[in-house]
């Protein structure tokens, strides 16, 4: 996936550079594309994936900096090459820090990070599951193979519950949760997910869900007596179940 308007820099011994197709992308376009190629409901429910450093907004990213792991020789390289924003594949984070001090290591990634501003996302277990991601390729070296998933993963690209799945932008408030709230008590309804989206310049977050018949009606009703609250809704009618995403691979012919 090549992202408009940065400029990837991958930690090699010849940084590769691509030429971007515009100047730069908001942090929020950015972040919202990476959640799209790979939606972080594919990630495993003990793994820490997605925006984990974020810098005050506005954030312009015009370097996207790839690497493995960030260690600290690795974000000083980051620093020199003028990086916005590191996807590094294993999140830096993972326990829920107490505090943000010069004491450990991954404490001063995050101060060097925040004080360079610069952005730090991971995706780890959501590229592992993604359709034709890290799992997949790892089992291109088994040879000539089908694999299929051992536990297949589902996200709002994947749906694989309800005939009808219901998306839609709005203001992230309190009505919202509340909105939501009620949208979850809904018989009927499966793999409520919320993102990040950025529509017209603005922050929102966009709203997924699958539904039986009967639950879109409720969603509909719903949705109409708090029309303020959002600005687009799309409903989709699912003709057929989607591929599952690969979470473990192999099984020779």
């Amino acid at each position: 996936m090549l992202l408009r308007g940065t400029r990837l820099l991958c930690r090699s011994t010849s940084p590769l550079r691509l030429r971007p197709s515009r100047a730069a992308m908001n942090l929020g376009e950015l972040v919202t594309a990476l959640n799209e190629f790979a939606p972080p409901a594919l990630a495993e429910s003990w793994d820490n994936v997605g925006l984990l450093v974020e810098p005050s907004p506005p954030h312009v990213v015009s370097t996207l900096f790839l690497t493995n792991d960030l260690t600290e020789e690795v974000m000083e390289e980051a620093v020199q090459k003028k990086a916005e924003l590191i996807l590094s594949y294993h999140p830096p984070i993972f326990t829920p820090l107490k505090r943000v001090t010069w004491g450990t290591w991954k404490e001063r990634l995050v101060v060097r990070a925040l004080e360079h501003r610069i952005g730090i996302y991971s995706p780890h277990t959501a590229y592992d599951a993604v359709r034709h991601g890290v799992n997949n390729w790892l089992a291109k070296g088994l040879g000539a193979c089908t694999s299929v998933p051992l536990h297949p993963s589902t996200a709002p690209s994947y749906p694989t519950e309800g005939p009808h799945r219901v998306e839609f932008c709005a203001d992230s408030t309190e009505q919202l949760e509340t909105l939501l709230s009620k949208i979850k008590d809904i018989q009927g309804i499966s793999s409520v997910t919320t993102l990040p989206a950025r529509v017209e310049g603005e922050e929102q977050t966009r709203v997924s869900l699958n539904c039986s018949q009967k639950a879109l009606l409720e969603v509909v009703a719903l949705l109409s007596k708090n029309s303020s609250l959002y600005h687009k809704t799309e409903i989709l009618l699912l003709q057929k179940v989607m591929n599952a995403c690969f979470t473990c691979v192999s099984r020779l012919p």
